[in-house]
């Protein structure tokens, strides 16, 4: 060791040495910990059900788009029947969570997946026929309810198997790693078949993938929760759990980053003349954050839960600032994958500390409720973006984002304390 090192390390401020020791960590060091999660029983077949199975939470709402613009060319019409699905979905998920936690997973997830695929199902015939509009929103909020958050039922399964601790924020990494491919490869998919193959294939494709995952997710009894019969009306909803409230309305806002940057890219590529790099610039902002996904999943934080959650916010804040100012596509690619570095860290804190704050008989639907405030927010962020980008510009839109997370930051420095006091205890 060179003189002066181990002076050097003493520098480090109590609880971020982890940071440091990570950083001159090997590749194998760095992915042990998901090689260890994965050796879990079960854990491998499980998780990867469960990716198979939310595929489509990227792909059903393009689909819906793609295929309602083909058939009557309103973009418009487009926009609204999607943004509608996505709103009713959020807003049933809670409730068919709370199911799932009062009956199982099994007994909940394949009746909802076979009644969202034959509503879903019905959408694309009503469409493909040249239906009345009004009976395609009625399919489709059909269809919205019906949509489980599969995410949430695999998070609560590694829950079960792994209990609290450094094991189960690995886990929470990897989930959330998954998520960022869902969302690089789903994009794709649903276009590549909607565009080449049919209108209605890339929705159908992604009925497939929602039903293949499903069953396979649930015939998988050994890692299933168990349920909890006495979680039922005489029961409080998860949101009465201290501090959840504040995470929900963290998650809001930060749906509202997610939303108003991919607007933003959107409108960025296409006033460019370069419509067809949005993908691309997505992807660069995805990839950044499941770089930071793995790298914070290998890490054996120190830091509590509470502050780790202030810095995610405020990293990912500041980031996002530093987009209205780029004006060039060459520029913008590297600056969102570095802005993608914030996202992971932050959701996967957030989704540790709803572990910790509510009780086990109701993870599925505290989970599910962050996710239900990430969608809210997402959908909320995106009209208003696109206005922005129509009267302004696509670089001024990100503002948005930059003021979403703002927010974000603020309810975590004032919901500090209690955050902190509410994650450090254990949940009954």
């Amino acid at each position: 060791m060179p003189a002066g090192a181990s002076h050097a390390v003493r520098l480090v401020p109590p609880g971020l040495e982890p940071t440091l020791s990570a950083t001159s960590r090997t590749v194998p060091d760095v992915l042990r910990p998901y090689r260890e999660l994965l050796a879990t029983p079960g854990g491998l077949a499980f998780s990867s059900a469960g990716f198979v199975a939310r595929m489509p939470i990227s792909m059903i709402g393009l689909g819906i788009v793609l295929l309602v613009v083909a058939h009557s060319g309103r973009y418009g019409l487009a926009g609204t029947v999607s943004a509608v699905f996505a709103l009713v979905n959020a807003l049933s998920a809670p409730a068919i969570a709370r199911l799932v936690d009062r009956l199982g997973q099994r007994r909940v997830l394949l009746p909802t997946v076979v009644l969202h695929s034959v509503w879903l199902v019905a959408f694309i015939a009503l469409v493909s026929g040249g239906a009345p509009t009004w009976t395609l929103f009625v399919t489709v909020i059909a269809a919205g309810i019906f949509e489980p958050s599969v995410g949430s039922l695999v998070r609560a399964r590694w829950g079960h198997v792994l209990g609290s601790g450094a094991r189960l924020q690995t886990a929470y990494s990897f989930e959330s790693v998954l998520d960022e491919v869902v969302f690089v490869l789903g994009p794709l998919l649903v276009t590549v078949l909607a565009t080449q193959v049919s209108e209605q294939a890339g929705l159908v494709a992604a009925l497939v993938l929602l039903l293949a995952g499903s069953f396979a997710l649930t015939a998988q009894r050994g890692t299933e929760p168990p349920p909890s019969p006495s979680h039922g009306q005489g029961r409080r909803s998860a949101l009465a759990a201290p501090g959840l409230g504040l995470v929900l309305a963290l998650m809001f806002f930060l749906g509202g980053v997610f939303g108003a940057a991919e607007i933003s890219v959107i409108g960025f590529a296409d006033q460019a003349g370069h419509k067809a790099l949005a993908g691309p610039l997505l992807a660069c902002y995805a990839g950044g954050s499941m770089v930071a996904g793995i790298l914070y999943g290998a890490v054996h934080w120190r830091l509590p839960l509470a502050r780790r959650l202030l810095l995610g916010s405020l990293a990912m804040t500041v980031t996002v600032a530093a987009l209205p100012f780029i004006h060039r596509t060459g520029v913008l690619a590297p600056c969102l994958f570095v802005a993608g570095f914030g996202i992971a860290p932050t959701l996967i804190t957030s989704f540790s500390l709803v572990e910790r704050l509510v009780p086990t008989a109701q993870l599925t639907e505290g989970l599910t409720w962050a996710t239900t405030g990430i969608v809210v927010g997402f959908a909320c962020a995106q009209p208003i973006t696109g206005r922005l980008v129509d009267a302004r510009g696509a670089s001024d839109a990100f503002v948005v984002a930059a003021f979403s997370g703002a927010l974000a930051v603020l309810i975590c420095l004032v919901g500090y304390r209690r955050l902190h006091a509410s994650g450090s205890q254990a949940h009954a």
